[in-house]
């Protein structure tokens, strides 16, 4: 204690007097060290205004909807498909090809293009490409709308293209067709009446008695054409691409048009003894068809 007297008599700086002075150095020192706050992020809001944690599980409901899409395939599918890639490649790698200017000649005639330098197009082959003009409204009659796929595959882009390519734009629709589980429902006479005027066309008998007028007037043109313009198209048929290709297109469609005759009958509960020779008699079998089935009305 003496010596604690003598430097307060010398006015020197004590412990006690130094400690405040520590002790704000001291937090001066941690407050420098102190970590700096760590900023809140934004919270993520999903696009329906959920936060992440509370919607659903995006992977399982997508899941879910691709199953849903593939469950109704079967062999059906895979053989349309099949049909489809076997009946492409036939056509553009082998077969006959040894009149592209006349087939081009041809077209253009067939089309209204042509001028008069001559050229007569076959008869039977007229008939034909005219026919191939029938087949695709037959299939819309078809197809709208018992046709339609459970999976939700619109059929009306296939039936357009068919007009112009025939099979070749059908056949993609019925591998991606899927079957409904019960009968498709037809549309009530409320539907009829406020539906789409398409249907309403397809539905109606003037459209199913002009096709049969066309069908039953080119098919008689082509039977009378005589035994001379038959063998210049079974040689045509040996050379041209266009006119082998349009005639085994008609084949393909005259081949699938029995199993959607009997799809289209089971959807208006048909069951006529004359369903099995309507459906395979080519082309006026499902045109006569048309003329005879329930109205959806």
């Amino acid at each position: 204690m003496p010596g604690l007297h003598r430097a307060r008599c010398a006015g020197l700086p004590t412990v006690s007097s130094l400690r405040p002075c520590s002790l704000t150095v001291t937090g001066t020192a941690a407050r420098l060290r102190a970590p700096p706050r760590r900023r809140a992020l934004p919270r993520v809001m999903a696009a329906d205004g959920k936060p992440p944690a509370q919607r659903p599980n995006a992977s399982r409901d997508e899941e879910e909807e691709s199953g849903a899409f593939l469950a109704g395939f079967g062999p059906s599918n895979a053989l349309f498909a099949a049909c489809w890639a076997a009946l492409s490649t036939y056509a553009f790698l082998w077969s006959p090809n040894q009149t592209p200017f006349r087939d081009s000649v041809y077209l253009e005639k067939l089309v209204g293009l042509g001028g008069a330098d001559g050229v007569v197009v076959n008869t039977v082959f007229f008939c034909l490409f005219n026919i191939m003009g029938v087949w695709p409204a037959v299939y819309a009659a078809l197809l709208t709308p018992s046709g339609r796929s459970s999976n939700g595959v619109p059929s009306w882009p296939f039936i357009t293209g068919s007009f112009a390519l025939g099979a070749f734009s059908l056949l993609p629709y019925f591998a991606l067709w899927s079957q409904p589980k019960d009968a498709p429902e037809m549309p009530t006479p409320d539907e009829m009446q406020t539906g789409s005027p398409l249907v309403k066309a397809l539905e109606s008998r003037l459209a199913a008695a002009l096709l049969g007028v066309a069908t039953c007037s080119l098919v008689f043109t082509a039977a009378t054409a005589g035994a001379p313009a038959w063998a210049e198209y079974g040689k045509l048929f040996q050379e041209s691409r266009f006119i082998h290709i349009t005639s085994v297109d008609f084949l393909t469609l005259t081949l699938l048009a029995p199993f959607w005759v009997f799809n289209d009958a089971e959807a208006r509960r048909w069951d006529s003894p004359l369903l099995p020779l309507l459906a395979c008699v080519p082309l006026l079998g499902p045109v006569i068809y048309l003329n005879l089935r329930p109205r959806a009305e």
